[in-house]
């Protein structure tokens, strides 16, 4: 029965490879991660500490510091290589890479070691993914309490939950293209809708501008191998339909009406869009479903307006848009 099973879920596994056989690392079956902590770790647990040890820094370095760790509180959970490209504009890569290492000695910031399974050879790692950063003890506190009222994760939420590292990682690589494309207006972590806290909340929110001028909300979504991401798009697009046909919209907590809304689906394979779209009646809804393949631009940033992939007739067709 458990060979049974194991082959089961071999053969689904290798449906949803990219053209070439592999699998994006942020979607990996085998996917680990474990925080990774510095020989000198003194973690901060109370306030006033973390404020005093900010106030010790040069009024140069202690903005600097807060800007990384406002970025990293920001983005929930981002690789080092997404992280300098957020920052970008505002310091150089290595400058970026120094402000994370030092935040780690006192908890304002964590660093997780990420790797597949089964990916050695002598002992040593074949594959290595940027590093996953989020915020540490001393961190959460400390923004917590410059921005009372914004979302930050707390620290224990990781513990133990490596597909979350890959979600938010994933995501980000959306986020930061659209950024990076020039096209995103705005973006939103897991916004309430259809005005009550009930009903399910989108990953994110991405508000794109188009070529048009008009305003653009994607209800983004992610598909991940380690869920049964067929049956939590279907239960999630019927509570979605409803809430469609009951306002004729999707109504955005701290969002204005927007020209246009489209439920978007992360998949990191075409192979995952199509067989998605072959499971779900996708043209039923009132509403556009598209998919966002990770395959199509997380290799090259600049073809994000070419990612975008929809249903037509039983195949998946992709898009060539112009923001």
């Amino acid at each position: 029965m458990i060979e049974h099973q194991n082959q089961a879920e071999m053969i689904q596994q290798k449906l949803f490879t990219r053209v070439d056989g592999s699998f994006s690392i942020w979607d990996h079956p085998n996917f680990t991660a474990k925080l990774k902590l510095p020989d000198d770790y003194r973690p901060l647990t109370k306030l006033v500490e973390a404020l005093e040890v900010m106030n010790r820094l040069s009024k140069e370095a202690a903005q600097e510091r807060l800007m990384v760790l406002k970025v990293v509180g920001d983005a929930i959970c981002a690789n080092e290589n997404q992280l300098r490209r957020y920052l970008s504009s505002k310091l150089s890569n290595s400058k970026t890479s120094a402000h994370l290492t030092a935040m780690r000695k006192y908890g304002f910031i964590d660093r997780f070691q990420s790797r597949l399974s089964f990916s050695e050879e002598d002992d040593e790692q074949t594959i290595k993914p940027p590093a996953p950063h989020t915020l540490g003890i001393a961190g959460y506190l400390l923004l917590s309490h410059y921005y009372s009222g914004d979302y930050f994760a707390k620290p224990e939420s990781w513990f133990g939950n490596p597909y979350a590292v890959q979600r938010y990682v994933a995501l980000n690589e959306i986020r930061c293209s659209a950024v990076e494309a020039k096209v995103a207006k705005g973006w939103a972590w897991m916004p309430r809708i259809g005005g009550k806290s009930k009903y399910r909340k989108p990953t994110a929110v991405l508000n794109i501008a188009s070529s048009s001028g008009a305003v653009v909300d994607m209800l983004i979504f992610r598909a991940q191998l380690a869920q049964d991401f067929v049956g939590y798009f279907k239960t999630l697009l019927e509570e979605y339909r409803y809430l469609y046909d009951r306002d004729g919209r999707f109504i955005i907590d701290k969002q204005s009406n927007t020209n246009y809304q489209i439920v978007v689906l992360s998949v990191s394979t075409l192979n995952m869009a199509k067989y998605i779209a072959e499971e779900i009646k996708l043209e039923s809804y009132g509403f556009d479903v598209w998919f966002l393949v990770d395959e199509l631009f997380d290799k090259n940033q600049s073809n994000f307006g070419k990612a975008f992939a929809q249903k037509e007739n039983e195949d998946i067709r992709i898009l060539d848009l112009e923001f």
